[in-house]
């Protein structure tokens, strides 16, 4: 079972399930400590996001592409593979490691900016708990048991390849190589139940550009049977536009 306490780097994100959250509310009116530590890496994560954005080094950018969207080869005639948990954790926690050694951050919806950010030592410290956290909610998904791997292509080029585990309803969603989606307009992504995906389909975040790698956690996978991606403008859609749907993955 997980420590209340251990989660407040996630809730500060808001990267826990439903029932996480309750529990961790609940336990937030009883605990001043845990409640200081949220505000304060809320606070941290809000001054890093007006630091200067740079590309990550390329190292690093080839371990969290290695942990979203490597993975052995399907057997002929199946679309799926099983995860390794041992491998996939593995690494996860080498690309913590060496967030935290370069002093390099992930904030946002992707992992394709990072930002560099020279602050005091609490600072630091708060930043290297919310990249913690952040990671360990990667991992806890690539690692599952019944983790499966779906890979897709991009209409007009790119890779989408999706991790899902239906135990811990999360996956997570790599892109990259998608062309830029154009002045004013974003990438939504879609998880879509059997149904129509004009009324069904559930918004689960949005990626401003994906000709880089993008890594996107999906805490709600619910019943959908496929993900798919959309060019919307700025800010969203309520519901995805069709004709500009530029990748589908069956998640099946």
């Amino acid at each position: 079972m997980t420590d209340v306490h251990s989660l407040s780097g996630a809730y500060a994100l808001d990267a826990v399930d439903d029932l996480e959250r309750a529990a961790f509310e609940r336990h937030l009116r009883e605990c001043d400590t845990c409640s200081v530590e949220v505000l304060e890496l809320r606070e941290t994560v809000a001054r890093l996001s007006d630091s200067v954005a740079v590309e990550p080094p390329p190292a690093l950018r080839d371990s969290v592409l290695q942990a979203v969207a490597r993975t052995p080869q399907a057997p002929p005639g199946r679309s799926t593979a099983q995860r390794s948990a041992a491998a996939s954790a593995k690494r996860w926690r080498r690309f913590a490691a060496a967030s935290v050694a370069a002093g390099v951050i992930a904030v946002g919806i992707g992992v394709g900016t990072w930002t560099v950010a020279n602050r005091n030592v609490d600072d630091a410290n708060r930043a290297t708990a919310v990249a913690e956290a952040r990671v360990e909610q990667f991992e806890r998904v690539l690692a599952a048991p019944d983790a499966l791997l779906f890979k897709g292509t991009g209409r007009d080029g790119g890779t989408v390849n999706v991790t899902v585990s239906r135990s811990l309803d999360s996956a997570v969603a790599g892109l990259e190589g998608l062309p830029d989606p154009g002045e004013g307009r974003i990438y939504q992504l879609w998880m879509i139940p059997a149904g129509d995906p004009a009324t069904v389909a559930r918004s689960v975040g949005q990626v401003p550009s994906a000709a880089a790698p993008t890594a996107h956690l999906v805490t709600a996978v619910g019943d959908a049977t496929t993900f798919g991606v959309t060019i919307e403008p700025e800010g969203g859609s309520p519901r995805p536009t069709l004709s500009n749907l530029v990748a589908q993955v069956a998640l099946t």
